[in-house]
């Protein structure tokens, strides 16, 4: 306690360099700090836009279909039956489970004008687009559960959502249905005649050629860095259209967060046994697991350097004090205090100064953390147009290490010029002008 009062007494000596040292480390603390809520919102961003909005945390595919992933494995298929999906939803932890059909499509446009009567060609700009595009189908009320995004996206775009899930309608993203011009059918309206409608065609199981007449009811607007060329349909009329009546190629399975997602899995798994396989949303984009780590590496150096740059100003600070105080330390030494102690007071100095600025700069930073969660940042997703409110976030563990960090590290600091300090001979010392 002594220790501790003369290394307080000490700092106050020069109150302007102490001010300034002071300043600089909840500066760079708080930034710290602030830095990490703002990565892990944007983090939580991204998870919550797959997880919620075009995955969910979970799918049960049969066994082997990832693997073959992007050959539309329609044959790696499963019977959707009450009785599996029940195995599903009794797993603890597990929310909510959607039954799916991903698989490639072409989507033919109606001309947008009648054949001329004399049996002459239509213009080129006149007659209707096929493109290719990824579909998936499900039903609407069940994979709003799984996926509830879509529908905020869906409020950002144009029009509805799929009305049941055996509707023969679609809904496509925006960019893409307006690239191609695909009109839109409004909800409650008289349906147009056939040769008016959407045509989609896709190869069925059996790799023969199928086709359905749907009509386009709402466009979703990009929200993450997807492939443009996607829609959804009704998992009813993709039944129809690839003649598995019965039949999924996945489920979408929602979690509770609260839970960890690998045990959750594995409990799944278990459940539907061996013919299945169950995989989290990071194993399937695992892209995206890629970015998280990079923004942890880069947060990493960017703390290092800002911490670096604070400590040398305490390192400056604790130097111009050992300069200035070279009679003193020499009086002390020579009335019998030992170099250690005279180390321990340099050291004692720099905690001080680290443990105060350190808390204080935590402190700040996580209160605007804290505000700015409860507010909300509005960032779209890179590649999207859709903005995602981000909320920054922080947790006490980390506000705790950055307060240890920023005291080791003025500790560490202080013990170059404590050092120098201790070496100094008392005669030498007292003769300094």
């Amino acid at each position: 306690m002594a220790l501790l009062k003369l290394a307080l007494r000490n700092l106050r000596r020069n109150r302007r360099r102490t001010a300034i040292t002071f300043v600089a480390l909840v500066a760079g603390v708080g930034a710290m700090v602030a830095i990490k809520g703002f990565i892990n919102g944007q983090r939580r961003q991204i998870l919550e836009n797959q997880m919620r909005g075009n995955l969910g945390a979970l799918q049960v595919h049969k066994k082997g279909y990832v693997e073959n992933v992007l050959g539309s494995p329609l044959t790696l298929d499963f019977a959707d039956t009450p009785e599996l999906r029940a195995k599903v939803a009794a797993v603890p932890g597990v929310k909510a489970v959607s039954p799916r059909i991903e698989f490639g499509a072409q989507l033919s446009t109606p001309d947008k004008k009648p054949l001329p009567e004399d049996g002459s060609e239509l213009p080129e700009a006149d007659r209707g687009i096929t493109s290719f595009l990824m579909l998936t189908a499900f039903d609407p009320a069940l994979e709003r559960q799984v996926t509830p995004k879509r529908w905020e996206w869906l409020g950002a775009g144009r029009g509805e959502m799929l009305q049941s899930a055996t509707a023969e309608q679609l809904v496509l993203n925006d960019d893409f249905a307006r690239g191609v011009d695909v009109p839109m059918w409004k909800a409650g309206a008289e349906l147009p005649p056939i040769e008016q409608r959407l045509a989609v065609l896709a190869p069925d199981r059996d790799s023969s050629l199928n086709g359905v007449n749907v009509v386009m009811i709402g466009a979703i607007a990009s929200a993450t860095p997807n492939d443009r060329r996607v829609g959804v349909i009704s998992l009813g009329a993709a039944q129809q259209l690839l003649r598995m009546e019965g039949r999924v190629t996945e489920y979408g399975v929602d979690v509770d967060l609260k839970l960890d997602l690998e045990q959750v899995r594995g409990a799944v798994a278990a459940a539907v046994g061996p013919d299945y396989e169950v995989h989290t949303w990071e194993q399937r984009i695992p892209f995206v697991k890629d970015i998280v780590e990079t923004q942890d590496f880069i947060f990493g150096i960017v703390s290092s350097i800002l911490l670096f740059v604070v400590l040398l100003g305490v390192v400056n600070a604790m130097l111009m004090s050992v300069l200035e105080r070279v009679r003193e330390i020499g009086t002390m030494l020579a009335v019998g205090m030992k170099r250690r102690q005279i180390v321990s007071l340099f050291i004692a100095e720099g905690i001080v100064l680290g443990l105060v600025g350190g808390a204080l700069g935590a402190l700040l930073g996580w209160a605007w953390v804290s505000y700015m969660n409860s507010k909300g940042i509005s960032i779209p997703a890179p590649g999207a147009k859709v903005p995602s409110l981000l909320r920054p976030s922080v947790d006490v563990l980390f506000v705790a290490r950055a307060i240890l960090q920023a005291t080791a590290g003025a500790a560490l600091a202080s013990l170059w010029p404590a050092w120098r300090a201790s070496r100094l001979r008392p005669v030498e010392a007292l003769a300094h002008t």
